[in-house]
């Protein structure tokens, strides 16, 4: 009896650390996903505050010509 006992509690005892094992890489996991999914979405933000400015950039840009143009336009 003692023995059948003595057996289950070390079951129990390796079920229970397999358990928290697994627990533990499934965590370690979620973190580097989610550290991966806000790196990503970082990076996004990043690209559209940059696409933004590039626009921003090229209707200055041409403004600057059609002033340009305009001015060579009238000195000539």
């Amino acid at each position: 009896m003692f023995r059948a006992e003595a057996v289950f509690r070390k079951d129990v005892k390796r079920e229970k650390d397999e358990a928290v094992e697994k627990m533990t890489n499934a965590m370690k996991q979620h973190n580097k996903l989610v550290s991966e999914r806000d790196d990503l979405k970082n990076e996004l933000e990043r690209k559209q505050r940059l696409s933004i400015q590039a626009i921003a950039a090229r209707g200055n840009m041409k403004q600057h010509l059609d002033e340009a143009r305009q001015q060579y336009t009238d000195a000539c």
